[in-house]
């Protein structure tokens, strides 16, 4: 069977788009590939076609349990044999899925790159035919990318484990320096690159100056009745914005990180099947997301990358109808942005003063290494040393990818148990009181976990509100409340001050200064209104374009101030117009606007004065 027949034959399209067929080819062909596709061009097909052609088994390693689930129903429901391995899963279940892949019953098996970690898992593989590597979301290695994910720091072992099995790596977006490191840190060995135009044919980008965001989302939905998504900074804004718009009869949901599974499967499920609700997110919403008719992709603020805009944005339009994304931008997104960046970076003097108090406070000393796990409370650490918790959050990342620790996880456990009678709490009316017993059953016997963030949601208040009036229960000995973020991790290398004084800290500021430019050019692109969006967008991924897209917020406004200049161009033809003529037939118009078209118009030998203030064609 060829490629274009199991194409025919599961999807039931008779062509593939342009590079996919190239890609499957050289994949048949066994060598390392990079493809560069844009968000919506099929990318999934350049390893699925080749996993039912190869013998033996395709993993595929995919950052998000929400997309694999996504693609293995969809591979189920055309009748190819697929599965994936997840944290949700028990030893068990594992095995058994291990089971029928060295049977040959799974020709697709998708896993985490966490899961590349496992020695256990990797020692199963090796039982196993194993014919392609996929790699999705493949910027995910890139430091100087947009979604950096430590562990695909690790993903590059599996190349030694299986040196024979060639890879492919796919992402949607990719500058030159970002493609040379996902080849240098995967090890792919001599890889055909290839790269498809990223210029949406359906998609236009806007920029709109905005004094009140809110009352501008609320007029734009008010017309619109379509499934879209609103990106946001923060969790508290996913609440509040979206709160906001259900107040004004507006469908809406909101997303984050910190919702419990089950809330997240069943928002992105219940989003996915309307065809007119709105999802305010933040980022952690981005990746994965299969949604045909999203129409439009708002952001609120500035996003922390062109690269990142680019993704988010991408999620509109994948049924190849007309979508927009658009920024309602105001200078103050861009001091915030950057004030937020520096507030959180550290000077040299404080990247080693945070190293030398992390090493105090566990008591590890010069040239020791010792074989335990740690748990670090940050908040507590962080107030007790005088550190950014932000700051400290970052500096434990960056030595996960530097491979001086190895970071298990992060959890919020925030903890609280009722100290008075039910009968008492009860009587007082007090709605966090009546919440709490509500929804966590023995609170007055032992602690239970709480969120804050659906307390707020619930209860329409903000987590800074709900945050205050627990903390005002705490003072009066009402109820105990634990607010803890606890990361656990161990320590891979013996501490040694001079890595963190030279390389260590080299590094970290190389990160850091990409990371700064990175903000410097989404900044510049919000911000410049002459130049075409698209064209902006494409050249900063190395692409050219012949012409300016003409759907812009940068081209519209350029054809209407063409159209205007005609339009007073045909006023005057029909004979000589005072100053006073033109402007009261052009009322609608800024009267500042005509005044500057018609200095144009003389300067570009269109047309002259005749008399005072007044106007003829030139002859």
């Amino acid at each position: 069977m060829t490629a274009k027949e199991v194409l025919n034959r599961y999807w039931g399209h008779s062509e593939f788009r342009e590079p996919q067929e190239e890609i499957i080819t050289s994949v048949l062909n066994k060598t390392d590939n990079l493809a560069v596709l844009p968000t919506g061009g099929g990318k999934s097909l350049c390893y699925q076609i080749p996993a039912l052609l190869l013998p033996g088994v395709t993993l595929v390693i995919s950052p998000l349990i929400a997309l694999m689930k996504d693609q293995v129903n969809q591979l189920k429901y055309t009748g190819i044999p697929a599965e994936l391995i997840s944290s949700e899963y028990t030893q068990t279940q594992i095995i058994e899925i291990l089971d029928q892949t060295k049977r040959g019953e799974i020709k697709l098996l998708y896993v985490s790159p966490e899961r590349l970690l496992s020695s256990i898992f990797i020692e199963h593989l090796r039982s196993v035919l194993l014919s392609l590597i996929a790699i999705d979301e493949a910027h995910c290695i890139s430091e100087w990318g947009h979604d950096f994910r430590p562990a695909y720091h690790k993903i590059a072992r599996i190349k030694q484990v299986f040196p024979s099995v060639p890879i492919l790596a796919l992402t949607a977006t990719a500058t030159d320096l970002i493609k040379k490191e996902i080849i240098q840190k995967l090890q792919l060995f001599e890889p055909h690159v290839f790269q498809s135009t990223l210029k949406p044919e359906n998609l236009s980008y806007h920029v709109v100056n905005s004094q009140d965001k809110y009352g501008d989302l609320l007029r734009y939905f008010k017309t619109r009745k379509e499934s879209a998504i609103i990106f946001v900074r923060n969790r508290r804004q996913t609440q509040e914005i979206a709160q906001f718009l259900l107040n004004n009869n507006i469908d809406a949901a909101y997303f984050h990180a910190k919702l419990t599974k089950e809330e997240k499967e069943q928002r992105q499920t219940d989003w996915t099947k309307s065809n007119s609700q709105i999802m305010v997110a933040t980022n952690a919403f981005g990746m994965g997301i299969d949604k045909a008719d999203v129409r439009t992709v708002f952001h609120i603020d500035l996003p922390p990358s062109i690269e990142s805009y680019y993704q988010e944005v991408g999620r509109a339009g994948r049924d190849g109808k007309k979508a927009r994304g658009i920024y309602l931008y105001t200078k103050e997104d861009q001091i915030n942005a950057e004030n937020i960046f520096k507030a959180n970076l550290p000077s040299k003097k404080e990247f080693l003063r945070i190293a030398n108090a992390l090493f105090s406070h566990l008591i590890i000393g010069e040239g020791e290494l010792h074989d335990l796990d740690y748990t670090l409370d940050v908040p507590l650490f962080s107030d007790k040393y005088a550190i950014n918790a932000k700051t400290m959050v970052m500096f434990l990342d960056f030595l996960n990818t530097q491979g001086v620790i190895y970071q298990k996880n992060f959890n919020q456990l925030s903890t609280i148990q009722i100290n008075i009678a039910p009968q008492t709490a009860s009587a007082m009316n007090n709605p966090i009181l009546d919440y709490l017993q509500r929804t966590s059953p023995g609170i007055f016997m032992q602690h239970r976990e709480i969120s804050e963030g659906r307390m707020s949601y619930e209860l329409g208040q903000s987590i800074t509100e709900i945050r205050q009036k627990i903390n005002e229960l705490k003072d009066r000995q009402i109820l105990e409340y634990s607010d803890r973020y606890l990361a656990r991790f161990r320590f891979l290398v013996p501490r040694e001050d001079s890595l963190f004084t030279n390389k260590l800290w080299t590094i970290f500021e190389n990160i850091q200064i990409s990371q700064w430019k990175r903000l410097q050019a989404i900044s510049f692109y919000a911000e410049q209104t002459e130049n075409c969006r698209e064209r902006l967008l494409l050249a900063y991924f190395n692409q050219k374009s012949e012409s300016n897209c003409g759907h812009c917020d940068v081209c519209r406004k350029r054809k209407k101030a063409k159209d205007i200049k005609q339009q007073i161009l045909d006023f005057i033809a029909t004979g000589p117009k005072t100053n006073e003529e033109i402007l009261t037939n052009f009322i609608t118009s800024p009267k500042e606007k005509i005044l500057q078209t018609l200095q144009i118009l003389i300067d570009e030998l269109k047309i002259e004065n005749e008399g005072f203030a007044s106007y003829k064609i030139k002859e």
